[in-house]
Formats: structure tokens, sequence, C-alpha cells
């Protein structure tokens, strides 16, 4: 991974007249800036869409222009790292150390991996929120009560979005509710944190409409009552509320706002998100000057030639993980994702040339199959790509509702939902109401559709469950907290309340 990543300048979202350069020039963690106009309606959205802007910043990762403490020139798509990393599904082909060392849960022994450590970012993101709904009150011209009220909202809404993000990745993490905080702050327990979520989700979902006008891709990048609702049952997941999980979800599915993309409209909606399927996405679009330069998206780490100029694939999913995942694929290949998430090339074609694409999804040998669900190269340089992040889509919200509905012993309902997501798949529907094995076919079901999306990590750590797909982490580390990410030592500076996770006060 010797390849960096240098994120373009976003132009937060599609409202903001103005660069983010300026903005996007970090602080630390407890400093904010005060050159933020507050005075009419159009500093508000400003303001707004800057804490969506530097939120996907986050997803990205931190760069060595972000703070002191990290060597990298560029981001990397550190939400990969986060949500899929450690699953137990993915190889380097080519053998990359820092790879393998994130694979192998050794986060911090190697220099590149320590910026995933550091959470400044989403704190950025936060405090952003902060003065919104610290300062938005007070303006009175140039916007409607109505829209006043829907941009405070959706301040919320990233707000608890950070937080929420935050502490799937580090557990404990502190609370910050405060413009302007230069307070140490300790770390709060995950359980208090989830629950600050849905009370702050609580507030967003109370005001902000299903969609706003345009596209899907726009609509759904923002703070809709849709995307509330499904952090706030994530959240309840967490808390192993599932009744109220199960009742959020729900809103959405009878709202009908939401409806799966048939299989034909997969690229429509991992290329360009523009599908009734996505629900709440971080989208980088290259048309309106919003890309990501260079390594900007995680795709360009596993599509080769003929998407981009790359010769050879440092991120892969074996043959034989491809056949275990999907074992209907296997068994007749019945399973339409197979074709749609992978591919295989003709590899004895040079790199200067395009290479074929082989009807045979999986026609290459065990670590030479291309992972290609986001596929959308702009050129094949990698100087533009752009496609979408996906956060909560409606096949993953009736998966989860599917697994709080079994854990409830709704069998019929949990069932019911599983089926769609396997129906539109072409495998034969799942008949079995038994809960335990329903329960874990429900799980087997979001690694398949959710491959690559950055849910599978999430899922294990939250159950406990990690230690039985990554042999490098035991039962008894997960207990002490292998799951969760260490906090950065920048975390620690002047700050006598920080405390690092047990197990790696003992693993650095």
């Amino acid at each position: 991974m010797r390849n960096k990543i240098f994120i373009a300048c976003l132009t937060s979202l599609m409202f903001v007249s103005q660069g983010c350069k300026d903005w996007l020039d970090e602080l630390p963690i407890n400093t904010v800036t005060e050159d933020q106009a507050w005075k009419s309606g159009s500093d508000a959205e400003g303001a707004v869409a800057k804490a969506f802007a530097i939120f996907r910043r986050a997803l990205a990762g931190l760069t060595k222009a972000d703070t002191p403490s990290t060597t990298r020139n560029g981001a990397w798509g550190d939400y990969y790292f986060w949500g899929d990393m450690r699953s137990g599904d993915w190889i380097t082909p080519n053998n990359d150390g820092d790879w393998q060392a994130g694979f192998e849960n050794r986060l911090i022994s190697r220099t590149e991996l320590e910026p995933m450590t550091n959470w400044r970012l989403f704190y950025r993101a936060i405090e952003q929120c902060n003065l919104v709904l610290e300062n938005v009150p007070n303006i009175t011209e140039g916007f409607t009560a109505e829209r006043k009220a829907q941009l405070l909202a959706e301040a919320h809404f990233m707000r608890a979005m950070a937080h929420f993000y935050a502490a799937r990745i580090w557990g404990d993490i502190p609370i910050n509710l405060t413009a302007r905080n230069v307070q140490p702050l300790g770390r709060e327990p995950l359980a208090d944190v989830m629950r600050m979520v849905v009370a702050e989700a609580d507030e967003a979902i109370a005001v902000l409409p299903w969609l706003y006008d345009g596209t899907r891709k726009k609509s759904t990048s923002r703070g809709t009552k849709g995307a509330a609702l499904a952090l706030k049952a994530h959240a309840l997941m967490w808390l192993k509320d599932y009744q109220g999980a199960s009742d959020a979800i729900k809103q959405i599915i009878d709202e009908g706002k939401f409806s799966l993309a048939p299989i034909e409209g997969f690229r429509d909606m991992f290329d360009k998100g523009e599908t009734n399927e996505m629900v709440f996405q971080m989208f980088y679009d290259a048309s309106i000057g919003e890309f990501s330069d260079y390594y900007g998206h995680i795709m360009t780490y596993y599509l080769t030639n003929p998407y981009t100029d790359r010769g050879n694939l440092s991120l892969a999913v074996p043959r034989s993980r491809i056949l275990q995942i999907y074992p209907d694929y296997a068994r007749d290949q019945s399973d339409k994702r197979v074709a749609e998430f992978f591919q295989s090339i003709d590899f004895s074609v040079g790199e200067n040339e395009l290479r074929p694409i082989l009807a045979d999804p999986i026609a290459n040998g065990e670590r030479l199959i291309m992972f290609a669900k986001f596929r959308k190269a702009k050129d094949r340089t990698y100087n533009l790509m752009d496609g979408p992040v996906p956060i909560f889509r409606y096949a993953e919200l009736l998966l989860l509702k599917a697994e709080a509905d079994a854990r409830l012993s709704n069998l019929n309902e949990s069932l019911a939902n599983l089926n769609l997501v396997r129906a539109r798949a072409g495998i034969p529907l799942f008949e079995k109401a038994d809960q335990p094995l329903l329960i874990e076919e429900i799980l087997e079901e979001r690694r398949r559709e959710l491959i690559g999306e950055f849910q599978r990590v999430y899922d294990l750590v939250r159950l406990g469950r990690l230690h039985e797909f990554n042999s490098s982490v035991s039962e008894k580390d997960e207990k002490d907290g292998a799951g969760f990410f260490p906090v950065s030592d920048e975390a620690f500076a002047n700050n006598p309340n920080m405390t690092q996770t047990y197990y790696w006060q003992f693993n650095q």
C-alpha cells in the first residue's frame, strides 16, 4: 500500500457555493474557527453542508495535512479498513505488508496504519454541528422557519451520525454536545453513546422530510427522515432494543419511499447512487467538482485493467471464500450477485492493452478474482474517481429488521424480509422457522448482500463474534476490546481523562 490517496476539495454536497479547502485545513480537536458568518439563511446552509463534508473527509481518513501526528501524504479510504478489513474474507494478492497487518489486527505496528486510530475528523464534524445548533437559532433572515428547523434537524442527525460511526470503531468515546469545548473529555460507555444517538435521531426524525427535491443521489446524501430512522435502528441494535429497532425500520417500510432495486439496476445503485434503494450515502461527484483525486476511492485498490491502469490487485476476496459465502452459486450458479460483485479478467493480456472481462466471474485462480461491486472509474489513470460510499440502503435495513424480529421470535415477519432479499438474488427462499438457524442465516445473508460495503466487522463486533472469523483475535482478546481500534496517542495530549482500550494497553 505504498500508493497514497489525495482527496480533492469537496464542494460540501451540492449546496455550498464556496470551496471548502480552507475549512478542511484542520485545527486541533477542541479548536473551532470563528470565520463562519452567522447572519443569513445561506450562512446556515453552508455551515450544515460543511459538517457533512467534514464527515465525508473522516470516512476517507486523515492525511499529513490534517494533523502532524501522521506521516501519510494522503487518505486511504479508511471506511474500508474499519468496516471490512478484519472480517476474514479478504486477502492481499500482492502481499502488501500494510494490508496484511490490518487483516491480522496489528493495527498500530506499521506507521501508515496509525492514522486509522485517530478520531480527529469525526470530532471536527461534531464541533461543526455544535456550532450550527448554537448559532443558527439566532438567524432570522434569508430562510423560512420550516427551513431553519430542517437545517437544525440535519445538524442533530449529523452530530448523532458522527458519534455513532466513531463508537462502532473505537467503542467507548467522548460525547461532545458543546461548541468551543476546550475541556479534556473522557470516554463514555458505548451504551451511553448509543442512547445519545437515539435521542439525537429522534430530534431529527420529528422534523426532517422523507426526501428533498432533486435527484435521489443528492437527496440521500443529506439528512432525511429515512436516514435518521435507519441510524436510530442501528443504534438500538447495539443496545439490544430489538423491538425499537424493528419499529423504526417498519416506519421506513410503511412510508413506501424506498424499495429494492432489481439486479439489473445494481450499476445505477453502486456506480451512480441513483436508485430508490439508497437511504443514506456519501457521494463523490466529479461533475460538480466533488471528486477523489488519485487513489481517492477504495475501489482503486481492488480494481485493475480494464477499469484503471493498475496492473494487479491489492485487495481481493479469494475464490474459495466466494464459494463459501455464496453456497447457492457454488451449487448451481443461481446467486445472481456473484456476477454483479466479482469479475475475472484475462491477465494474459499485457497491462498496456485493455484486458477482456471473462464470462465466468470466478474463472480466475484463487487470488486473482476482481471485486467489482463498485467499478465507476472516471478514467483509467485514477485521476477522477467518483461514486457512492453507501451507509444505509433498503436491503440492508430489511435484513437488520429480519434479525431484530428473529430475536423477538417474530419468525414469520423475519422470514418475509429475509426472503425479499433472497428472492431478488435468485436463490431459494429460506423456510426453516427455527430461531437460532434463522438468525444465523440472516447474518450470513448480510455477509453475502453487503460484502465490501463496510458493514461486516461492525456486525461481528456488535455480536461479540469477530474472533469466530478472524483467527488473529481470540475470544478473550475480543472481550478485552480487540474488536475496536486503539485510541491514537494524539487524544492523550494534555488530557488526563483519556484512557486506552484495555486490550491495546498490552498489545502495542
